[in-house]
Order: C-alpha cells, then sequence, then structure tokens
C-alpha cells in the first residue's frame, strides 16, 4: 500500500470514530445504568414502572386486594370498584404530577406523565387564555368543542337563530326515512331527525327562561319549602318563661309587671 492509500484510510477510521464519540455525546444511553437506590424507587415509592404492565393475578383473583409480594410485585395492584381490573379515568392525576398522591396504584386516574391524557387548564377554561401559553403542562380545549348541538335545530327549526348559544349543524337529511322508512337504520350516512319534543326553549344563554308548570308538579316539594322559609313560626306561649316577672305565658318584652329581685341572702 502506497502512502495515499493507507492516509485515506486512516481519515475514513478516524471520522467514523468521531462520529460515533459524537453520537454517544449528543444521544446518550442510559438503559444500562443502575443506581443504588433504583430498588428503593421501584418498590416503595412505585415510580418509573412500566404504565402498560400486566394487573397482578393474586391481587385480582386469588387474594383480593392482596397479593404476598406487596409493593416489591413489578404487576399492577389496582382494583376498581366495580370488580374490574381496568381504571374508569384516562387523564393523569393531578396530585401525582406534584408528588401528592397517596392512593398509589388504587388512584382512579392514571400515574404516568403523558401530555396527550393531561388534565384540563382551569386558568384557560376559565379566562379564555393562559400565560404559560404553549409551555403550559395541562391541556387547552377550545371552548367551542364544549358547546353541544342544538336540539330545536335537530329537529328542523331554533327559535333563537344566530342568538342561540348552542351549534347549529347542517346535515342532510334521509329522504328514505322521511316517507316512512330507511332499510340502512342507524347506519345511515345521511340524518335521520328526531321529533322529540326539547323540554323547553332557551335563550341566547343556554338556559331557561322560566320554570314549566311540569316542573313545579315534579318537584312539589320546593313550594312547601318556600312556604315554610317565607313564613315566620313563633314558640307556643305556653312554653316561654318571662326573665322578668319570672311567669310563664308572655315574652319579656311584653310584660306588664315591674322586675322583681331577689333580696334574699343565703
Amino acid at each position: 500500500m502506497d502512502i495515499q492509500t493507507c492516509a485515506l484510510t486512516y481519515r475514513l477510521i478516524t471520522r467514523k470514530i468521531m462520529k460515533s464519540i459524537i453520537d454517544k455525546a449528543l444521544k446518550p444511553d442510559y438503559s444500562d445504568s443502575f443506581f443504588s437506590f433504583d430498588y428503593f424507587l421501584k418498590t416503595e415509592l412505585r415510580f418509573n414502572l412500566d404504565p402498560n404492565r400486566p394487573v397482578c393475578r393474586f391481587y385480582i383473583q386469588v387474594v383480593k386486594g392482596h397479593c404476598p409480594l406487596g409493593n416489591a410485585c413489578p404487576d399492577k395492584h389496582f382494583f376498581s370498584k366495580d370488580g374490574t381490573s381496568g381504571r374508569s379515568n384516562s387523564i393523569v392525576c393531578k396530585h401525582w404530577l406534584r408528588g401528592l398522591c397517596k392512593k398509589g396504584d388504587q388512584c382512579e386516574f392514571l400515574h404516568e406523565y403523558n401530555l396527550k391524557k393531561m388534565p384540563e387548564c382551569r386558568f384557560f377554561a376559565k379566562h379564555g387564555f393562559c400565560s404559560n401559553g404553549e409551555e403550559c403542562l395541562y391541556l387547552h380545549i377550545d371552548p367551542d368543542s364544549k358547546v353541544g348541538s342544538c336540539p330545536w335545530y335537530i329537529m328542523g327549526f331554533c327559535p333563537l337563530g344566530p342568538k342561540c348559544s348552542q351549534k347549529h349543524i347542517r346535515k342532510t337529511l334521509c329522504k328514505l326515512y322521511l316517507t316512512g322508512f330507511c332499510p340502512k337504520g342507524p347506519e345511515c350516512s345521511n340524518t335521520h331527525p328526531k321529533y322529540a319534543f326539547p323540554p323547553q326553549p332557551l335563550n341566547s344563554k343556554g338556559s331557561s327562561d322560566s320554570v314549566t308548570k311540569e316542573d313545579t308538579e315534579d318537584r312539589p316539594y320546593q313550594n312547601e319549602n318556600s312556604k315554610e322559609r317565607g313564613e315566620r313560626t313563633y314558640r307556643d306561649l305556653s312554653q316561654v318563661e318571662c326573665f322578668k316577672c319570672g311567669q310563664m305565658g308572655h315574652y319579656a318584652n311584653h310584660c306588664h309587671q315591674p322586675k322583681t329581685y331577689n333580696n334574699t341572702v343565703a
């Protein structure tokens, strides 16, 4: 081999070595790194465990609510109220994010850091903006996405028109359903209008203008309670003792007798 070939080979080898060194520096791999406190974090605090790990069979079936391994068990120890092993909620626990959740595996919320399953930002939901902006860890949900469809518009006409606070979604009506029958049923791509009469018309703010007669008939106890709150009740005078004269039957502000003093000395 001549000198030029050796120099070229040396340059290629050094480039590969330098590239591997730079990649390790920029993208380090800590999968093989262990610390002395890792066992304590996993067994006592249940930290850095796989959220998709299976549920402990002993905890669910064999001995419900107990596992012989305790916190050292690598599986999930979760038992919902309905007797299933699944969680009823898919939102990250806000207390767990601050390290304050005391329920552990019994918490009905998720104990994992997932930006797609974070709880809603209360500041953005209340004021419409968030000072943290894009750096906020919580979800910024568009208020328009929470507005439901107008039941009157679904029937065919809404008396509020553009002032209605609910959504007016235009859909193509099914001609077969209007004539009497649609063979596709609920799988039809067009709309099947519902003729269920809404309870009462809504105002522009989305609340009812007045209380209907049916509501008052369904809750008669509210009218009775309101009457009782409006009328003042008095005690029976036969149980009232006047502190001025010591006699029964009247209050002290209606007493016509002079105040008596007990001058006896024991």
